[in-house]
């Protein structure tokens, strides 16, 4: 391949880039909530001088830092090899020459001219040497031309496909679809993809602060036409489900405004910290600071959970929830109770589905139980947990509580629910007044036609109890540990409650597990382990490599949820990932 490429790179491309106007947010932002896909914004366009910021940017830290994790996965395996493997695998493409391996590089997304912006994707490699790069190019079959007359612009011919345009700037190559794309002077990728490399292997970022506010307006009015539309009651929808429905969309819509109008980032990213020996997976979100947005995320902290003083992260499994419901939740909620409790009365009574509402008796029984959990909504403070407990070799009993205000009228109407039910159900038998502690009574639940599945879980013998003291309903899972399970976590609670944590100190939202005991109880009943938990066990010798830990918390002005997990599940990566090679290699 002949290149013309032997001055040096200059600093910026000779024409003159063209006016802009516009920026979107996340090329539909609805599909963020259901895909999770990015945020678009755009350039100011009141400022034609400005570099162009992208509205997305897709980033990767570096090439060395990926090969850096690679190989430290199968390091701690003990399969270097494979990194030779990989090695030769990249001297067929010239070791990359040509890129700078220690910068980010990765794709931007920009947004076209128009009443309904378009989505113009543009990539970014750093680059050491133009011609260096060009014959990597050619080891993958693509030819690197200068264009007659320009300086540092470039096509890229691939062996099949149209060809793409690139142009250097700053000791960056953009690449696009065609010139117009990347006719324009580029705001430098240390500046955007920089500070994401710093905390992210790699990641996807939302610029929705740079978002003129005319076209978030834009984006918002087309979401919300959209979903006005899906929104309409449908022919012979009961109205309680239709009330529902459209709370849970006014939710999202809700949700969708805030972070159009108020938001500044939206960002999914990827990490592995070596020296922690984890690799964690981040959604975070970030409002303008004092703004609506920032003041109701805010808000949503709650008071600590009353039961903060029984989670216990070593056990199989153990998860809790302490938040204040918004405005919107406490309506979606209000009105998904209500279409329960018409279903509840319906069924105990007998009737058809498509029995009137008018039609449905009340019951007194299903009226208390349904009035503590309105006024728990209305209250407005979601508090509970569960957790589950067991060795290897062992079954589980599962143990948690809720928080309800007048809890000791929902355990009266919910007994009297269960046990009618059971009237009409042969599977279900309820005994009430099995068992009690301090002010509880319990009562039990058991299905007749238990599966085996849960039969190796918890046991033959195994059944629900549950009962309600004046603050929460408390219920267990299991055999003849269950009861005294759950009376040891209430005692921990009313022992500690006084001097639970301070606010800030337990997560809002988090579920934690080890995922060997859930190994060992799967296999309990085989001689030997299956090829996965074998696996598993293997990547999982070192205690606490095992944790998975998913939580969501609150911060300066925004949220994160994240998935966290220990060096096993890197372990359990690579020794699979080494075995399929192996595999190959032995076809």
């Amino acid at each position: 391949m002949q290149l013309s490429i032997d001055r040096p790179v200059q600093s910026s491309h000779q024409k003159t880039p063209p006016k802009h106007r516009l920026a979107t947010v996340f090329v539909l932002l609805a599909s963020v909530l259901v895909s999770g896909v990015g945020t678009l914004s755009a350039q100011d366009a009141t400022d034609e001088t400005a570099p162009a910021w992208p509205v997305v940017t897709v980033c990767v830290a570096s090439v060395d830092r990926i090969m850096d994790n690679i190989g430290y996965v199968f390091g701690d395996v003990e399969r270097p090899e494979i990194m030779d493997l990989i090695g030769a695998g990249l001297a067929n493409v010239r070791d990359l020459e040509g890129l700078d391996r220690t910068k980010p590089g990765g794709l931007m997304i920009f947004v076209s001219e128009g009443l309904i912006p378009l989505p113009i994707p543009v990539g970014f490699l750093p680059v050491s040497d133009i011609g260096e790069l060009g014959q990597t190019f050619a080891s993958m079959g693509a030819q690197l031309k200068l264009v007659p007359g320009e300086e540092n612009l470039y096509e890229l011919i691939p062996r099949r496909g149209p060809t793409n345009f690139l142009v250097v700037q700053d000791g960056y190559a953009f690449i696009g679809q065609n010139e117009e794309s990347i006719d324009r002077t580029f705001a430098s990728p240390e500046e955007f993809a920089g500070p994401l490399a710093n905390r992210y292997d790699i990641c996807a970022s939302a610029n929705l602060k740079k978002t003129p506010k005319a076209v978030r307006d834009l984006i918002l009015l087309t979401i919300k036409n959209s979903a006005q539309a899906s929104m309409q009651r449908r022919d012979n929808e009961p109205e309680a489900v239709y009330n529902l429905r459209r709370s849970q969309s006014e939710g999202n819509l809700h949700f969708v405004e805030n972070v159009l109008r108020d938001g500044e980032e939206l960002t999914l990213g990827f990490k592995v910290d070596q020296p922690a020996k984890n690799a964690s997976l981040e959604l975070i979100v970030k409002a303008t600071p004092n703004s609506a947005f920032a003041k109701e995320l805010k808000e949503g902290i709650a008071k600590p959970s009353y039961f903060a003083p029984a989670i216990d992260d070593s056990v199989p499994l153990s998860g809790s929830l302490s938040v204040i419901l918004n405005k919107q939740a406490r309506k979606t909620m209000l009105d998904l109770f209500k279409l329960t409790e018409q279903e509840s009365n319906r069924g105990l009574a007998g009737l058809p589905k498509d029995t009137a509402v008018e039609d449905i008796p009340g019951l007194k029984s299903t009226q208390d139980l349904f009035d503590a959990v309105r006024e728990t909504i209305k209250e407005g403070h979601l508090d509970g947990f569960v957790q589950f407990f067991g060795e290897p070799g062992e079954k589980f009993v599962i143990i948690g509580g809720i928080r309800i205000v007048n809890a000791g009228a929902f355990g009266s109407g919910l007994s009297e629910v269960i046990e009618k039910a059971s009237r009409t159900n042969a599977n279900i038998n309820v005994e009430l007044g099995v068992d009690s502690y301090g002010d509880i009574v319990f009562h039990r639940l058991v299905s007749n036609g238990r599966n085996p599945r849960h039969k190796q879980m918890f046991g033959d013998e195994s059944a629900l109890y549950f009962g309600t003291d004046n603050q929460a309903l408390w219920f267990t899972v299991g055999g003849d540990d269950a009861i005294p399970t759950l009376r040891a976590a209430i005692d921990r609670i009313a022992a500690g409650n006084d001097a639970g944590p301070k606010r800030g100190e337990l997560a809002p939202f988090q579920v934690v597990v080890n995922l060997t005991e859930w190994i060992n109880i799967n296999q309990s009943d085989r001689d030997q382990p299956g090829r996965f938990a074998a696996l598993a066990l293997q990547a999982f010798e070192a205690d606490g490599s095992d944790v998975a830990r998913l939580d969501a918390r609150t911060l300066k002005d925004g949220f994160r949820v994240r998935i966290q997990v220990e060096n096993g599940f890197l372990r359990l990566l690579g020794l699979a990932v080494a075995g399929r090679i192996d595999g190959n290699q032995d076809l």
